[in-house]
């Protein structure tokens, strides 16, 4: 028999899909079963044991999603000898915790003859939209969970979703876990829309229970969080404080009115003249890898959104290794590779940082402007001479609300020098959300990106005026970091031009503010994978956009031989994208 074995459960109206992001993370033996979905969960746990001993595995780490959360638990209670270890993701720990059993449509489905007939009457497009909830907040749902629940039917949906009412009524999650004998994880999302993050927490609160809280994650973590999770199944993430979800209160919005220039048809299109490579997603242990930049060496350092600084190596094979070198404490944005040893980066919370990436320290280089604190300090820029140029997008909101600020529409973003004897000063004042920055290496101009105004602007730095020069302006979608390759710049497309927003910023005030408070979905971007290269005339050379919904709003770009690495604010993972007229392969 085989020793050991990491054993991934699914959860209701699901599959084994449910963790094909997760499963190439793992090391050693993976089995991935089938639930039969049955009127209890103790017997989908004898279900699962069945399968474990015809593997011929003597012991198991269980990782169970949702509802697998549930029979994992079970399989620990009745089978303690074999299983070496539990890991719970995002499962309900009491019946009144499950958001969806409140919900009008779980009750209409769960009703014998009425659930029936609602159910053969729903198209799959209304099937996508509530599923909606099971997956990251501003993240879609991928045709494979449309499937599974289209195949689970009415009669296995009620049958299962009765079975873990059952379960919680005997006992809740919490008492079951406290009794087991072996080590617990517990993984949850902040912003769990399915199941109440809060009492998640509390149930990964004992001090023998490990918590790993992950923020502006969903229910879907297997899919959205695939590093994460493997990270934590691995062993090689460190537990936090069950943490509670965090509340924060809406900016107040001052809006100034302006019109914004036509948009092109191109903002309106899906796919680009010349189609964009293919894509492979590069999974990391959390979320949000804004910036990505190359060392000496052509491994990727990027951060992420809870203040990890990670550098990635690509291997020939496909495969990558991800080692975390640092944290900021803060939100890691824009990054500088002073050498391999040595990054400045620019983090929205704590100012201009120095990190050490051997050992690991950080060091704030600057985090005041005229004794006013940094708030959201966006990108940054060495020259050779050792002064350093960055960008801060605003002085009136945190990284949290740049919505707010394009919307606002101030313009109090600017670029800001800092010479090597500490002396720092404004170039350039009142951009409109002052992004992605590039500085020639005679430190002759600085080009600037302005989010806020859809163009990219070079300032001439020779006599200390910045005379702007538009480079290029009314592009089709928000531009964000900028990239120097030879000749050209690497453009980052976050998100395309917006029909709405272009027409609110023509109205008043109120109707911005109302606007803002709006719920994410209706204020979200459209999803695509968008890049572009101009040259020093700022023509257009590359055009690259796909509608995949594997990767979304990519905030930098850089490239790296034949391909283009991308960073994200909202996704899990890096994008590996080939070029045109390149053949399609893994980075060398």
């Amino acid at each position: 028999m085989t020793s050991e074995a990491v054993v991934l459960l699914h959860g209701l109206g699901a599959s084994a899909a449910t963790w094909d992001r997760v499963e190439p993370l793992l090391a050693g033996n993976v089995l991935v079963p089938d639930l039969p979905g049955s009127d209890t969960i103790e017997h989908d746990a004898l279900h699962v044991a069945r399968e474990i001993r015809v593997a011929g595995f003597e012991s198991v780490t269980v990782v169970g999603h949702s509802r697998g959360g549930l029979v994992a638990t079970s399989l620990a209670e009745q089978y303690p000898a074999l299983v070496r270890r539990l890991v719970i993701v995002a499962t309900t720990p009491t019946v009144s915790s499950r958001l969806t059993s409140r919900g009008l449509s779980e009750r209409i489905l769960r009703t014998p003859l009425l659930g029936n007939a609602v159910w053969a009457m729903l198209p799959s497009r209304m099937l996508r939209a509530g599923l909606g909830s099971a997956f990251a907040p501003s993240g879609p749902v991928p045709e494979f969970a449309v499937q599974d629940l289209l195949t689970t039917g009415i009669r296995r949906f009620r049958t299962s979703t009765s079975s873990i009412d059952h379960y919680l009524e005997e006992r809740s999650l919490s008492e079951r876990l406290a009794a087991l004998s072996c080590p617990v994880s517990v993984i949850y999302g902040l912003d769990d829309r399915r199941v109440n993050s809060s009492d998640m927490a509390l149930s990964a609160s004992d001090p023998r229970i490990d918590a790993y809280p992950l923020p502006h994650e969903g229910h879907g973590a297997p899919w959205s969080s695939a590093g994460a999770i493997a990270a934590v199944v691995n062993g090689q993430a460190s537990p936090s404080v069950a943490r509670l979800p965090a509340t924060t209160l809406s900016p107040s919005l001052r809006p100034v009115r302006w019109t914004p220039p036509k948009s092109t048809a191109r903002a309106r299109a899906k796919y680009s003249d010349t189609p964009m490579g293919s894509i492979r997603r590069v999974e990391l242990p959390g979320r949000g890898p804004e910036d990505v930049r190359l060392d000496s060496q052509g491994r990727i350092l990027t951060g992420l959104v809870d203040g990890r600084i990670l550098r990635v190596t690509l291997i020939y094979d496909g495969t990558s290794t991800v080692e975390t070198l640092a944290d900021t404490g803060g939100r890691p944005l824009g990054i500088t590779v002073v050498d391999d040893s040595t990054i400045l980066v620019c983090d929205s919370e704590r100012g201009l940082l120095r990190v050490d990436l051997d050992s690991g320290c950080v060091d704030v280089v600057l985090d005041r402007l005229d004794s006013v604190p940094i708030t959201f300090a966006s990108n940054v820029v060495r020259a050779p001479s050792g002064n350093i140029y960055f960008t801060v997008s605003s002085r009136r909101f945190s990284f949290d609300d740049f919505l707010a600020d394009l919307l606002e529409h101030s313009g109090t973003g600017h670029l800001v020098k800092l010479t090597p004897d500490g002396t720092a000063r404004i170039v350039v004042d009142g951009i409109q959300f002052a992004n992605g920055l590039t500085v020639s290496d005679n430190e002759e101009f600085a080009t600037v990106v302005s989010t806020g105004d859809f163009d990219i602007t070079r300032y001439s730095l020779v006599d200390g005026t910045a005379v702007p020069r538009t480079l290029i302006d009314n592009l089709p979608a928000f531009p964000d970091n900028i990239s120097v390759d030879g000749d050209l710049t690497w453009v980052s497309m976050a998100t395309p031009r917006n029909a709405l927003h272009d027409r609110v910023a023509r109205m008043p005030g109120i109707i911005r503010r109302i606007s803002y408070s709006l719920p994410e979905k209706l204020r979200q971007g459209e999803r695509t994978t968008w890049v572009m290269a101009i040259d020093r005339n700022g023509s257009i050379v590359h055009d690259l956009q796909s509608p995949t919904p594997d990767f979304a709003m990519v905030t930098s770009v850089v490239r790296r031989g034949s391909h283009l690495i991308l960073g994200s604010i909202s996704e899990s993972a890096l994008a590996v994208v080939d070029l045109p007229n390149h053949p399609q392969g893994i980075v060398s």
